[in-house]
């Protein structure tokens, strides 16, 4: 991959995209935002983790205030990968082995007073949404709540935006001198969303801003496809549960 200063040298072979045009602190800032971006629609970074139950505790904290996820890089959930699972002590459960993906409308519509559940070691549904009573954090809910703590028996997987870039040195996502090879293919499109975003907002020409903006939306798309047997699973006949479609999830193929 290349580093943020090559990056930046990328991005300077536009010659209208000079220092005065640009300063290097507002490229950097424009190759932040781009890598967050590309992290959520190329999937750049799916990681997952296991996370311990706490007994009595409905939901747990994956973006905002003391997340359960070490990496604190939280995008959204990766169905792609497996979404939410957990272990019942004997297998990892999701949808095909009763631990649904829903949301509090569905629970509110179709299991009334799931909210007072009494808690039990078998769990039948997650949600992901805000905290609720009144918070901003977003959480991983559980139906019913658990009885027992436990350790690593949810297992969540996830888009992460990584570690932004710090020094001219860093490569993207790493935040580091670590270079994730994989991913070289895919530098231009750092470079193409700093082009579309000057173009549109800087020097005003719209004609040109379309183009990059073209080349880096399905970039993205591709870049989202090459993990292993994405083109398999798209040539097979798995309809993605409601929950995803309804979230936008409609490429899930499990």
């Amino acid at each position: 991959m290349s580093t943020r200063s090559e990056l930046r040298t990328l991005i300077r072979l536009a010659p209208e995209i000079d220092t005065t045009t640009l300063s290097n602190t507002d490229c950097n800032t424009l190759l932040d935002k781009a890598q967050i971006d590309l992290a959520l629609l190329g999937r750049a970074i799916p990681r997952n983790e296991k996370v311990n139950l706490v007994a009595n505790q409905a939901e747990y904290v994956v973006s905002g205030a003391s997340p359960v996820l070490t990496d604190n890089g939280f995008l959204a959930l990766d169905p792609e990968e497996g979404g939410v699972l957990y272990f019942d002590g004997t297998d990892w459960r999701g949808p095909r082995l009763g631990f649904e993906p829903v949301t509090r409308e569905w629970l509110d519509a179709n299991y009334p007073g799931w909210r007072s559940l009494s808690a039990d070691t078998t769990h039948l549904y997650w949600y992901l949404g805000t905290k609720e009573d009144n918070a901003s954090d977003t959480v991983i809910g559980l139906v019913p709540k658990p009885s027992a703590s436990a350790t690593d028996r949810l297992w969540v997987h996830y888009l992460s935006r990584g570690t932004l870039m710090t020094d001219d040195a860093h490569y993207p996502w790493t935040g580091s001198t670590t270079e994730l090879r994989h991913l070289t293919p895919y530098d231009m499109l750092l470079v193409h969303y700093v082009w579309e975003f000057v173009y549109r907002n800087i020097t005003k020409n719209d004609a040109d801003a379309d183009k990059h903006k073209v080349l880096y939306t399905e970039g993205a798309k591709q870049m989202a496809m090459r993990m292993p047997l994405s083109e398999h699973l798209k040539k097979q006949a798995f309809n993605p549960p409601a929950y995803f479609v309804r979230s936008g999830w409609g490429g899930m193929r499990r």
